[in-house]
């Protein structure tokens, strides 16, 4: 179940599932959630907040009926005890106002996912009496196995395998990148993707409710928020405060009574509500949802919250080389002939045994082959070619060539506008020789080492070209022609962009990069170095990275790594962080505790950074909050006993009186939540660097800002009450 594309789903941002994060944040429903969790059952997980909920109750009380109060209260400051009141009901409001936008953050993810189910129209296959039919077929009739054609501009009306033909497919919509993706027999097509070219067959994969989509509609709906442990603690320290600061209030109140010093009641509330950490309180559920809906935003479904808050804590990344460091598609470069061999014989070869090879790489050589002239004369022969597909036991992969007569073009396999752009010059350059003969071929490419174990003898330039090949951050690959070495492919592996700037990021802040690679030990090295990586592990399994993250967790180390395959599971579920691709296995992603839709595995490093974000973000906001009650506290307690005590005067250095004193401060308490909402959604701005600079830092602008704000704001607020 898709879009239906008579009447597509508009968003601002087309390419991306998260377009309609922000959309409707400060509707109806956000408004109703804040105030459902005013009740004090919803406010029995936040104790800060709950007791300031009792303070505004009792206030209130004494407001309706100030007489049941005395001696700490007075008839006549019944205004006085109403615009208090309303201060510290507003304050719990600004609260669950904040908590109930993060979360709707978080929502709107999975509503932009449901987006994507919208019934359309699908051809259905089926054959009767030997004939095949087309039948229009709603997509939510389809089921498993079902065979269905797709044509050009047609919408994937759920998810599917291609069986037959080749076409270029759209999947923005889904996963946020812009290229069409090429779809061959055998590759995966995803519900709600779109044809761009030519015409595909597909066997349907899944029944309605149990496609890619449906899956990551769940992931995000079962995205639990139970505290982190973080979190945890920071409650545990919150509630430490507010029991201490109980005390000083109740000893405070039984002293004013005792000694008749006359303090009101509701100001020494308002002192215990302006002592209270209550903006970290205010605050700590919107940081930690936000956290979430943030990596929802890059496309990264994290399963719990406690996976994120870990990612700050990693000082070990383990990155796969393809797809992370490099982008995974090689690019041939060279044909380099050993000795007794030319080059044309090397490109003809290495042509003929890329033919049928249909990975990035192969095409490369075809394109590399046709640039330099290299088409074989027996090119005809494909057509009836046996073809060696590639074998990770014998990593190589070729062709076995029988004599023809007749040029045929190869069905399936490359782009047919290529194969045809090389029919016409083979066929204008070497239409003599078309009919020439020749004995059976057998051509083989793969990697060196493989390809030393089939030859009949190795050329003693071969070690030297695989190592100089090497050795300059290239990947060699061999070829080999009726059991002879005749010569070496040169392939390079493209960077990411900005990948040398991220592992140098994560370098700064202690963070230790480990790089996996099926690659040869001197390409691996090559390429580490070129990055900046000093630890790298070449020719890795996937089962490798088990005892990577085992060596570094028994070294008391936060690992955080990626994996997409079934043998990946184990280390996925022992690491810290696992992320698994959304293009992996059902066993990845159930053993990670993120998953990515859109499956670029450099996506660790930028869930580490944000981990790294929301805990400066949580400490930031921690050390504004408890600082910025040393403001508040000098600015009521000089006041509030001000009348008996005339040396507590001095202290008043704001000049405020009692009742200006009480309501600026509660006001500005107040105020600062939401101000401070932007900073909690958003995450604190930073630049990579050390921990104990990032401590520095946030002590030094949250901290000693936090002491200094509420002097300036309080102040301007007293002067702004004193005009009406």
């Amino acid at each position: 179940m898709v879009l239906d594309r008579e009447k597509p789903v508009k968003s601002s941002n087309p390419k991306s599932i998260g377009t309609d994060l922000r959309v409707s944040i400060f509707s109806g429903k956000v408004l109703i959630d804040s105030l459902v969790r005013l009740s004090p059952v919803s406010l029995a997980s936040n104790p800060v907040m709950l007791i300031v909920e009792v303070t505004f109750f009792i206030v209130a009380a004494m407001a309706i009926y100030p007489q049941g109060f005395v001696p700490v209260a007075s008839p006549s400051g019944r205004l006085f005890y109403v615009e208090i009141s309303a201060i510290l009901f507003v304050t719990v409001w600004f609260s669950t106002f904040s908590a109930a936008l993060a979360e709707q953050q978080a929502k709107n993810t999975a509503s932009s996912l449901r987006k994507l189910e919208t019934e359309v129209l699908s051809k259905k296959i089926v054959t009767e009496k030997w004939s095949r039919k087309i039948i229009p077929t709603k997509s939510t009739e389809l089921r498993r196995s079902d065979l269905i054609l797709l044509e050009k501009n047609d919408i994937v009306p759920i998810d599917a395998d291609v069986i037959e033909g080749i076409a270029m497919v759209d999947e923005s919509l889904v996963t946020g990148e812009s290229t069409p993706v090429r779809k061959a027999p055998g590759d995966a097509l995803i519900g709600g993707s779109r044809i761009v070219s030519d015409t595909i067959t597909a066997r349907v994969t899944a029944n309605p409710g149990e496609t890619y989509i449906d899956q990551m509609i769940k992931l995000v709906e079962s995205s639990k928020r139970p505290k982190t442990p973080n979190e945890q603690a920071i409650t545990m320290v919150l509630f430490g405060l507010t029991a201490i600061f109980s005390i000083i209030i109740a000893s405070l109140l039984g002293i004013s009574v005792t000694l008749d010093l006359g303090a009101d009641l509701s100001v020494i509330l308002a002192l215990y509500v302006c002592l209270l950490p209550t903006t970290i309180g205010a605050l700590l559920p919107a940081i930690g949802l936000s956290g979430m809906s943030r990596l929802y935003q890059r496309k990264i479904v994290a399963k719990s919250g406690k996976a994120i808050e870990t990612a700050g804590d990693v000082d070990v990344i383990v990155l796969d080389k393809t797809g992370t460091i490099t982008v995974g598609n090689r690019e041939a470069m060279e044909l380099i002939p050993f000795e007794g061999y030319s080059k044309r014989e090397v490109g003809e070869a290495a042509f003929l045994s890329s033919w049928y090879d249909d990975t990035p790489e192969g095409r490369s050589i075809i394109r590399l082959a046709y640039d330099k002239g290299f088409i074989p004369d027996n090119l005809n022969a494909l057509g009836l070619a046996h073809v060696y597909e590639f074998s990770a036991s014998t990593r190589s992969s070729g062709v076995k060539l029988a004599h023809s007569d007749d040029f045929m073009l190869p069905k399936g396999g490359k782009a047919i506008s290529q194969r045809q752009r090389i029919s016409r010059k083979y066929s204008s350059a070497s239409e003599e020789s078309v009919s020439s003969s020749f004995g059976e071929v057998e051509i083989i490419k793969g990697a060196p080492d493989s390809i030393k174990t089939m030859v009949r003898s190795i050329p003693n330039n071969f070690d030297e070209a695989v190592d100089t090949i090497s050795a300059s951050g290239h990947t060699p690959i061999a070829i080999a022609r009726n059991g002879e070495a005749i010569g070496i492919i040169r392939l390079r592996d493209v960077l990411k962009t900005g990948i040398k700037e991220k592992i140098q990021s994560i370098k700064i802040m202690g963070i230790r990069p480990i790089m996996v690679t099926g690659d040869q030990p001197l390409t691996a090295r090559s390429i580490a170095s070129e990055v900046g990586i000093e630890e790298c592990v070449p020719r890795a399994k996937a089962e490798d990275k088990f005892g990577i993250v085992q060596k570094a967790q028994a070294e008391s180390r936060i690992v955080a790594m990626i994996g997409d395959g079934t043998n990946d599971a184990p280390a996925l579920a022992v690491a810290d962080v696992g992320l698994a691709m959304s293009s992996g296995t059902e066993a990845a992603k159930e053993a990670a505790n993120m998953v990515d839709l859109e499956s670029n595995p450099a996506k660790i490093i930028d869930v580490v950074l944000l981990g790294k974000q929301l805990l400066m973000t949580r400490g930031a906001v921690t050390a504004f909050s408890i600082a910025n009650d040393v403001a508040k506290y000098f600015a009521i307690v000089p006041v509030l006993f001000a009348s008996t005590i005339s040396q507590l005067q001095a202290l008043n250095i704001l000049g405020l009186g009692l009742n200006s004193a009480v309501l600026s401060t509660l006001m500005f308490n107040a105020i600062i939540i939401p101000l401070l909402i932007p900073l909690a959604m958003k995450g604190i701005a930073f630049k990579p660097t050390n921990t104990m600079s990032i401590f520095l830092r946030n002590t030094l602008i949250y901290g000693v800002g936090g002491i200094i704000v509420p002097f300036v704001g309080i102040k301007l607020i007293d002067i702004l009450l004193s005009m009406f």
